[in-house]
């Protein structure tokens, strides 16, 4: 199977996308408790994705940046318009946005489809104010060294998402260059409270292999400089 790009997988994608897997559930959960409380903050959601984190997302100020048009409106469409969130398209490491215009930066599951991570963490850490925290997520590389793959189903075809592994000291030196410190890391494995997500999807016999293996990696940092 050909890996597909990013944009020709999301385009595809697009229609589905809003239905929660046990990546994404882990995911949320894992940056949820990273996150610092949004109340008067201003956040960007920079690769947003369908934006169906940015609209509950209970901060002052919402940008949710996202490349793929067909994304945005596929979670227009299913969830109605983004009340109160400003929708920018655009590329993580070209990002339309001005210099220190956020408290809270989060980039989730996106940076694995980048060959090189250097660019968007600079634009990251621009964007981000003095202070501010930028929570990044990405898929673990414990769980692309057992094989696991970014895939997705439209009916009965398997099609794969174009990925590349960066692992935790990769990431931590393109945000220290950046200016970004290190506040915390933490992951997040498959466990009983993604069981069911096996289940609906047919594949309880594949869960006790999978048990235990992180599948989520997610790094938190303080805009230093």
């Amino acid at each position: 199977m050909r890996p597909l790009r990013a944009d020709e997988g999301y385009r595809l994608w697009a229609p589905s996308y809003s239905d929660e897997t046990a990546i994404s559930y882990l995911e949320d959960k894992l940056v949820s408790a990273m996150t610092p409380p949004l109340a008067g903050m201003r956040l960007l959601d920079a690769g947003c994705g369908t934006g169906r984190r940015a609209r509950t997302a209970a901060a002052a100020k919402i940008v949710a940046l996202e490349p793929s048009r067909e994304m945005v409106a596929a979670g227009i469409a299913q969830a109605g318009q983004m009340s109160g969130v400003e929708i920018v398209i655009g590329d993580v490491r070209r990002m339309p946005l001005p210099d220190r215009s956020f408290d809270v930066v989060w980039c989730r599951l996106v940076l694995g489809h980048l060959q090189r991570i250097e660019a968007a963490y600079a634009e990251l850490a621009r964007v981000a104010d003095y202070g501010a925290t930028v929570i990044v997520s990405d898929f673990h590389p414990a769980a692309v060294d057992a094989g696991h793959r970014r895939s997705f189903r439209v009916g009965a075809e398997r099609f794969e998402l174009e990925h590349y592994v960066h692992r935790q000291q990769e990431h931590a030196t393109a945000a220290r260059t950046a200016g970004l410190g290190l506040l915390q890391i933490r992951d997040a494995a498959i466990g009983s409270d993604v069981r069911s997500f096996y289940e609906s999807a047919g594949r309880l016999d594949a869960y006790p292999d999978h048990f235990g293996l992180p599948v989520v990696l997610a790094l938190a940092f303080r805009k230093e400089r």
